[in-house]
């Protein structure tokens, strides 16, 4: 048996980044039962990004993390001006996830 836990206890912070959390586990509870392969979600997408935070932070260093546009990585050109940055990283999310929504069926969002 596995055990899966989702919400602050794995290490974010808030009600939006515990309830990603749980759509996350939600997600491959639901693929394990359907006897699929456990999925992670694009490393461009709030989810992922955080994700990606909080299982591959070193043992011990871990700090309790909120979403925030500082986990997901940055355009590929530089962009100086902040909020245009943030809206190409905003539109480079939903792209991805609507692709990723299309491969994997069982992302209950």
């Amino acid at each position: 048996d596995r055990i899966f836990f989702a919400g602050q206890i794995t290490g974010v912070e808030g009600y939006l980044e515990s309830a990603a959390s749980g759509i996350y586990v939600a997600t491959n509870i639901l693929r394990m039962m359907k006897g699929k392969e456990p999925v992670t979600f694009p490393e461009d997408t709030m989810i992922g990004a955080l994700m990606k935070y909080i299982t591959s932070s070193v043992m011990g260093e871990l700090k309790p993390m909120y979403a925030n546009f500082g986990l997901l990585p940055p355009p590929k050109r530089r962009i100086k001006n902040r909020m245009i940055k943030r809206k190409k990283q905003a539109e480079r999310a939903l792209k991805s996830l609507e692709i990723f929504k299309e491969k994997v069926p069982e992302v209950i969002l």
